[in-house]
């Protein structure tokens, strides 16, 4: 018996879906984070239990980057290119498990000009894998050897994130796209924007 594909049919549909509120998120939300709060601010952490908006913008670009290129079109990483050196962070993890001194050491040392570029050049590439959606098998699922690989052998996973193994098992390439690729960065708005709050910064 063929298997139900829920995504068939619908892929240009999906595809034109994602590419809209891709845009809004990195053109409209995250590049108004950065006009609008200032450099210096952008590293600050205003309260102890929260992170900074460049640590927040540089976990959203890492999950991106991850999910979008490893788990769903299984081609190497933007971070791959000579992005570590530019960035400042000799760092292959996504930031999950990072504890508040190193989002500090993050936040300090990362430059905010090569994150931009970062950022923008892994939303390139995602909208890249989008408009080819229709030659993806959005149900196939990462079976536990490739996703350990990712996660441990190359290093996606933070030393203290051994959960995301357990986390991610099972989950399909549709849904790695539309959660990890669009809806976490989204998650993520609020939360800076409360950063942004507590740092005095009125937002447009």
């Amino acid at each position: 018996m063929r298997q139900s594909n829920r995504y068939e049919g619908v892929a240009m549909e999906l595809s034109k879906l994602f590419l809209q509120r891709h845009d809004v998120l990195h053109s409209f939300w995250l590049d108004e984070f950065e006009r609008c709060v200032a450099a210096e601010l952008r590293r600050v952490r205003p309260h102890p239990r929260v992170n900074s908006i460049a640590w927040s913008l540089w976990h959203i670009a890492r999950v991106e980057d991850v999910s979008v290129n490893r788990f769903v079109a299984d081609q190497p990483q933007i971070l791959d290119l000579p992005w570590r050196q530019r960035l400042r962070v000799d760092l292959r993890h996504h930031g999950a498990g990072m504890t508040f001194a190193e989002v500090d050491d993050l936040s300090q040392q990362i430059d905010l000009a090569a994150l931009h570029a970062y950022r923008h050049a892994v939303a390139l590439r995602t909208r890249e894998v989008v408009a080819t959606i229709d030659q993806i098998d959005l149900n196939a699922t990462l079976g536990p050897e490739p996703l350990r690989a990712i996660l441990e052998d190359e290093g996606v996973a933070h030393p203290a994130a051994a959960g995301l193994f357990e986390n991610y098992l099972g989950w399909t390439k549709g849904r790695s796209l539309m959660a990890l690729g669009l809806t976490h960065g989204f998650e993520h708005v609020g939360e800076i924007g409360v950063i942004a709050s507590l740092l005095g910064v009125e937002l447009d």
